[in-house]
């Protein structure tokens, strides 16, 4: 039976800061939330929402959460990133499983979004596989280094503050308010959120790191088309590929997404996974999933909800 996280583990932070924290509350308000959090009705993600806006409005800027890969930190007013592990103890499991089973024997594995470290992490603990972590966000990038020091101290891990592009540029990061998983790269878009130039890079310029069996990951809102582009030789040594494809997001950053359709139509084992979906991966051939991504093109609804996760293997699941 999978062990719940629920609960005790919901949240770690210092008992000292919170209770400070509601101190400066009025009493009418202390009341409510303790009753609030005490209703075994609540539903756990949205008690979590609840406790991050109000650890926001009370200038705590950092949480943590316990789960199998240990006690993970980030920002206060993410409500999503943090919050998976919070509440399953694990983060995009099936994605993490099937990364840590194909670098079993060693390799190289290139995390392009590693956010604050969640994918990276179960594979570090892996001392024999040699990580590459790319992160542009400032915050994110300071917790990532955070969570794999102190998760994986025996870790091989070299950490790039940047964003992977098709070329060596400075780019504008547009950053999500309550999603840490949601920054993306904007390139002259009218934006409201608030933006921080990064640099960028060409995957390729990093292709002389690479031994052994190579693993991608790259989920990065959009970008994906420019990272392929600019890491051709990469993923031509890659033997596992993990990636978000999300139309609409590829279209509004101007990106083609038939590059990425070309890049696995060169694999013969494709699975395609629906968000949330961690049940074994059914592959099929490589031009059956792009036709079936072809189709998906055609119908794309004009949100950034819709999209799938795309695994793709040169060899079978061991």
């Amino acid at each position: 039976m999978k062990e719940s996280y629920e609960g005790s583990s919901f949240l770690v932070w210092a008992a000292g800061v919170v209770s400070r924290g509601l101190s400066l509350l009025p009493r009418r308000l202390k009341g409510i939330l303790f009753e609030y959090a005490l209703d075994d009705d609540t539903e756990p993600a949205r008690m979590f929402r609840v406790t991050s806006r109000l650890l926001t409005r009370l200038n705590i800027v950092e949480i943590a959460a316990q789960g199998r890969y240990g006690i993970v930190a980030g920002p206060a007013n993410d409500e999503f990133v943090l919050r998976q592990y919070a509440l399953e103890g694990e983060f995009s499991a099936r994605i993490s499983q099937e990364i840590t089973q194909f670098l079993a024997d060693g390799g190289t594995f290139i995390d392009v979004g590693a956010n604050i470290g969640l994918t990276t992490i179960p594979v570090a603990a892996n001392p024999r596989v040699r990580c590459l972590a790319f992160e542009p966000e400032p915050r994110n990038f300071g917790f990532l280094q955070r969570n794999v020091r102190q998760n994986c101290p025996q870790a091989d891990v070299a950490f790039h503050q940047a964003a992977l592009f098709d070329r060596r540029d400075t780019l504008k990061l547009a950053k999500a308010a309550v999603n840490i998983g949601d920054h993306r790269i904007n390139l002259g878009v009218p934006t409201q959120r608030e933006q921080v130039e990064v640099p960028a890079l060409p995957l390729d310029d990093f292709l002389d790191q690479l031994t052994g069996p190579v693993a991608v990951k790259v989920d990065t809102q959009g970008a994906e088309p420019y990272i392929v582009a600019g890491g051709a030789h990469v993923f031509a040594r890659a033997g596992l590929v993990v990636m978000e494809f999300c139309p609409f997001l590829m279209r509004q950053m101007g990106g083609d997404p038939g590059k990425v359709l070309d890049l696995i139509a060169d694999f013969p084992l494709v699975a395609l996974l629906a968000p949330g979906n961690d049940a074994a991966p059914r592959y099929i051939k490589g031009k059956e999933a792009v036709a079936l991504l072809r189709d998906k093109l055609a119908n794309a609804a004009a949100s950034d909800g819709d999209y799938l996760d795309i695994i793709a293997r040169r060899a079978p699941a061991a």
